[in-house]
């Protein structure tokens, strides 16, 4: 047994460095997106339920499970196409998103209209 769990220690080791970061980036996103969304629901005068701030841990779990299933597909089907990445970069984005709506709800400046903006004036 200790044979095969040194031998898995540098295969998780290859598996999971390359999405290392956007792991942990992923969970940084939604974590702020729980502290926003709170401030933004105070800001709107709605309760807080622990059942919409459990949502976060229910998004982790599965944001992760989708990012791991990405990798897996890269490595045994598609090697020369970030999948992982690709995954990875549009679950950020929505919880980008969703961030940047709950600090505009905050501070009362819309700042993905701002970002966009800016965005295409640099085209």
């Amino acid at each position: 047994m200790k044979k095969y769990l040194l031998l898995a220690i540098p295969y998780l080791t290859f598996f999971f460095s390359p999405i290392a970061i956007i792991l942990f980036t992923t969970g940084a996103l939604v974590f702020a997106d729980l502290f926003t969304g709170v401030f933004a629901a105070r800001k709107r005068g709605e309760e807080i339920h622990s059942k919409k701030m459990a949502r976060s841990i229910s998004k982790i779990i599965f944001y992760f499970l989708a990012i791991i299933l990405s990798r897996l597909m890269e490595l045994a089907f598609f090697p020369q196409i970030p999948i992982a990445n690709i995954t990875a970069g549009y679950i950020a984005l929505i919880e980008f998103k969703s961030n940047i709506e709950n600090i505009g709800v905050i501070t009362g400046i819309d700042l993905w209209k701002a970002l966009i903006n800016k965005i295409h004036k640099q085209k």
